[in-house]
């Protein structure tokens, strides 16, 4: 079983990526709006669609047209073959091949066991069928900003702000030797041109869409949204 669900983060905001800047002290460095994204690869039935079972002691399973089935796991047998792994209520879990159809067995959870439940999956109506898509899912959104507080005792001080809405979710202060050549902040890379007093001179280059990890999701410091 592997999970297929990736992750990326959206900055929106005005952004002088690849060009050298000059920041006075108090001054922003990067001040944007934020989004963490998953991408999830779906199914979505083309309408009302019901898949019966031959065996009467296996439940059916009912799926509405245009809502996407999202589909967290995929299997992959030691042949090479690919079965997606759909989680429905009731603790049942369906596969379907690559061509999208579905498979004839489902695995019912219980507190005691897994009972493997049997038996033909015919589908209604006729003409039905299930599409590929990807789906977006907002988990967290918020705003970064990054501002120059200077420099003293040979250290450059940098403070990032973390914001949902109005309130700031976290506040932190960074600070670094003012002879560095290279810094990280909030994930994000700047290379230092010049300090001199209280300016500034660095350049960085920051995309608007990047793929992140699951583990580099957690290090944002804005709280998931709630559905």
């Amino acid at each position: 079983m592997k999970r297929q669900d990736r992750y990326f983060m959206e900055v929106e905001g005005a952004l002088k990526s690849g060009t050298e800047n000059t920041f006075e002290r108090d001054e922003a460095v990067v001040n944007v709006d934020m989004k963490v994204i998953r991408t999830t690869v779906a199914l979505l039935p083309t309408a009302d669609v019901k898949l019966k079972s031959s065996w009467a002691l296996s439940p059916n399973f009912g799926f509405a047209k245009d809502r996407p089935l999202r589909v967290w796991r995929v299997a992959e047998l030691s042949d090479g073959r690919k079965f997606g792994v759909l989680e429905v209520n009731g603790g049942s879990v369906l596969f379907f091949d690559e061509a999208n159809q579905f498979c004839n067995k489902a695995v019912n959870n219980t507190k005691e066991s897994q009972v493997w439940q049997t038996g033909l999956l015919s589908m209604e109506p006729d003409g039905a069928k299930f599409e590929r898509s990807l789906v977006d899912d907002v988990l967290k959104s918020g705003s970064l900003r990054i501002i120059y507080l200077g420099t003293s005792a040979g250290a450059m001080k940098f403070q990032e702000v973390w914001v949902q809405g109005s309130r700031i979710g976290k506040s932190i202060t960074r600070t670094f030797d003012q002879f560095a050549k290279s810094i990280d902040i909030a994930g994000f890379k700047f290379e230092i041109v010049e300090v001199k007093g209280d300016k500034l001179k660095l350049r960085y280059d920051i995309a608007s869409r990047t793929e992140i990890t699951e583990v580099q999701v957690g290090q944002i410091a804005l709280q998931n949204k709630r559905d």
